[in-house]
Formats: C-alpha cells, structure tokens, sequence
C-alpha cells in the first residue's frame, strides 16, 4: 500500500504544518498519532506517527520553520479486489510493512499589511519520492478587516512501478510484488513520474469581534501515475486480474466557507465549515466539520469534533461484483475505496492542558501544552462488495507536546 493513497489519515492530523506567521513566538512541538483500522478478515491496518516541529522569528518580520515527520505502516490486505461474497471471495490477505518519512523547513516575511512565506518538503519510502515546493502570501485589506491569501505548490513526485513495456492490453498489466528492487536501475521495475499542482484562493472578513468568516477554493490538478502498483482487481467472468488501471490525469476542484464565533461570557468558541468538491473523474462530495472549544478552569481546554463526509463514486468504479459479472466501465478498473461511493462520520475531543508562568516569576518558558485526542471514523459503504469492506472503523489516538518561549 502505497502512503499517498490515506487521504483519510491526511484529513484527521497527518498532514504537515506550514510555516507559522515570523510575530509568534519560538516554538517546538511534537506529536504522535496512532491509526488503527481492525478489520473482521485480517490484521487489518495501523499506522504510527511521530512528528516533531519548529519554528523561530528572527526579527525583522522574518521567521523560519522546519520539521520531521514518519509513517511506520504495517498490516494486511488482500492481494485481490473482487466479490466478497459467493463462490469468488477473496479470502487471501497480503501482509506487508512500510516506513515514510518527510522533512520540511520554510520561511516567512511579515509586514504590518502583508506577508509572504515559501517552504520546501521531501519525503521518501521504499517506493516512493517527493519534492514539494509551496508559497503563501496574504494581504491585509480596508483596515485589517479582510485578509485576502494565495498559495500555490507543485509536486514532482517519482512513483516505483513493475516493468509493464511488454504488456500488450490494459488487462495484462501485472502489480509490483516487492519494492526491493525500486530506485535502483533494475530491469524487472520501472519508475513513473507523478506531477501536482495545487492552487488555493482565500478571503477571511472579521465581520464583528466574536465572529470570523472564511471562504475560498482550491483547484488541484494531478498528471501522472496515480494506480496503486500493488492492487489487482478481479475483471470479468473469466477471473483475469491484472493491476489496477486509473487515468494519468485528474482535476479536483472545491469550494469551502468556515466560521468561528466566540462567546466570551462562557469561555468558549465554536468552528464550523462547509466543502463541496467534484472533479474531473466525475466524483461528487460534500465534507462538514463542526469544533466546540471551552476552557474548564484556567488552564484546560476541551474541544469536540463532529465531521461528516459523503461522496459519490468515480465513473469507471464498480464494486467487486460488477467487475466480475460486468467487466470495467470503459478502460479503466479500481480497487480504491477512496473512489468508491461512500460515507464517514469522525466524533471524537481533545483535551489540552496549558502552563503559563506568572509574569512575575523568572522562568526559561513562556508556555507550554499537553495535549491529548481521541476520535473514531465510521465508514459507510454502498456495497457489502466495495474495496475493504471487511474495515468498517478506525481509531485515532494523539498525544502531543508544546514548549513556547
């Protein structure tokens, strides 16, 4: 299984954080998240997360960040996409480990009205390369009330691949058995090109002292090898299963709006956001996020998470039996969940404890945070046939450390 393909892990706290603005002060903080996927079939998935940060001013408006972070990957999967049921289950699972890691350092100007930053990021496993460039400004408008930002990154990434160049047919296509040989010349593997480019546009109005408005789009557009190398799907009555085929070319695009609102008399706050998106594979999906925050006592908060996403399947995606019984959609087959119509629900709190020294104390920290999370993903999938099926939740638990000084 290849990292880039946990979308769901990016969206619950995986990703890696940008730069922060060069008027905060110094900080390091680390953290460590456990993702664990049980599944009624076999070990299922779990995944181990450690991720350390830090970011300085330096004066003069300038500030620098950098930061590591590993995936350690291990669990189960079945070597096959196809029917779960009847006469053509598949039963078999392939056990495999997987490490990722990525560093990443950057740099931001701060003016009173506006700021720019830029930040570079590579990350390397076994059979997979990444350089990612990214650059953010943002601009302070009709006295500080609006907040106009623009970002931009681009990925080359480098994907490792079985040698296919003498497959006569999409359907002769055979998946990577091992990563041993990838990165190294070998003739028995190749390697493919995966290039991204992402553009994001945003307006931030604070509209009264408690309330804060947000929207904005992304556009996102990928062009390269985007299959998983290890998947085969079972395509037709005749039981072919050649690796799974996606096109070199997909647009995402999405729209969002968020709002946070303060109430002071109750030492609390609330976020919520609203994303639609839809992109060039014809998958439809709709995201809801809602945040509550209150302090208990002076130095404890408790946030609590509700989220919601529902999507619509890609167009050349059918569940394993429509692949056996039917064959693909046009020329394309997948064994991606994440391309399967589907529904999750995340509910989970985090509980945060913060020190800060009286100001007439000496002390060599200005404050620090402890921190710890819980939260449950409920997936919910159209077909008792859909890829992992077998995997209906997943558990994440987060501790995490903070020192500002």
């Amino acid at each position: 299984m290849q990292l880039r393909h946990r979308a769901l892990l990016v969206a619950t706290a995986l990703a890696w954080a940008a730069p922060a603005r060069a008027d905060n002060p110094t900080e390091v903080s680390s953290r460590l998240t456990l993702f664990r996927e049980p599944s009624s079939q076999n070990k299922g998935i779990t995944v181990l997360h450690p991720q350390v940060d830090a970011n300085a001013p330096l004066g003069g408006g300038l500030g620098i960040a950098a930061g590591w972070e590993a995936d350690a990957v291990s669990g189960a999967t079945p070597a096959v996409s196809g029917p779960h049921t009847g006469v053509d289950a598949i039963t078999s699972a392939t056990e495999f480990h997987d490490n990722r890691e990525l560093v990443h350092a950057g740099f931001t100007y701060d003016r009173p009205d506006a700021g720019i930053g830029a930040s570079y990021a590579y990350g390397w496993e076994h059979d997979y390369r990444s350089n990612s460039l990214s650059a953010t400004t943002h601009d302070d408008l009709y006295d500080h009330n609006f907040t106009l930002t623009l970002s931009y990154s681009h990925n080359w990434d480098s994907v490792c691949d079985a040698n296919n160049n003498t497959s006569q047919t999409a359907l002769d296509l055979h998946p990577l058995t091992s990563s041993a040989h990838c990165f190294t010349g070998s003739a028995d593997v190749v390697t493919h090109r995966l290039d991204i480019d992402e553009f994001e546009l945003s307006l931030t109005w604070t509209m009264t002292p408690r309330l804060v408005v947000q929207g904005g789009g992304t556009i996102q557009i990928l062009d390269g090898f985007q299959s998983n190398p290890y998947r085969s799907v079972l395509v037709g009555s005749q039981h072919q299963e050649p690796q799974e085929h996606e096109p070199i070319y997909r647009q995402r695009y999405a729209v969002f709006g968020r709002a946070a609102y303060a109430f002071p008399e109750w030492r609390a706050s609330t976020l919520t956001m609203l994303r639609l998106y839809q992109d060039s594979w014809a998958m439809q999906a709709v995201t809801a996020d809602l945040v509550v925050n209150k302090y208990i006592g002076q130095s404890t908060l408790l946030s609590l998470r509700g989220h919601y996403h529902l999507q619509s399947g890609a167009s050349f995606y059918r569940d394993g039996e429509g692949y056996r019984t039917e064959g693909p959609a046009g020329q394309y087959w997948t064994g991606d969940r994440e391309l399967s119509p589907m529904g999750n629900y995340l509910v989970g709190g985090r509980l945060a404890f913060l020190r800060r020294p009286r100001q007439e104390r000496s002390t060599w920290f200005a404050e620090m945070e402890a921190d710890v999370k819980y939260e449950i993903l409920l997936y919910q999938l159209a077909s008792v046939n859909a890829p992992n099926y077998d995997r209906s939740y997943a558990h994440i638990v987060q501790g995490s450390f903070a020192v500002r000084f």
